[in-house]
C-alpha cells in the first residue's frame, strides 16, 4: 500500500510539472496532454487498488 502512495505522489507533481516538460522539449503541448492522461491514469488505478485493498 505505501507503493501506492508514492504512485500518487509521483503523479500529482508529474502533472503540476508536465508544462515545464513540454517547454523543454519544445512540443506544443503535445507532451503535456500525454504526461496529464498518464498521471491520471496512474491516480485513477493507484486509488482503486487502495480502496480495493483496504475492503478485501
Amino acid at each position: 500500500m505505501k507503493i501506492f502512495c508514492i504512485f500518487i505522489v509521483l503523479a500529482i507533481i508529474c502533472a503540476l510539472c508536465s508544462d515545464k516538460m513540454d517547454q523543454a522539449v519544445k512540443a506544443d503541448k503535445k507532451v503535456k496532454r500525454v504526461i496529464i492522461v498518464i498521471s491520471v491514469v496512474v491516480l485513477l488505478i493507484s486509488t482503486i487498488t487502495i480502496i480495493i485493498t483496504k475492503f478485501a
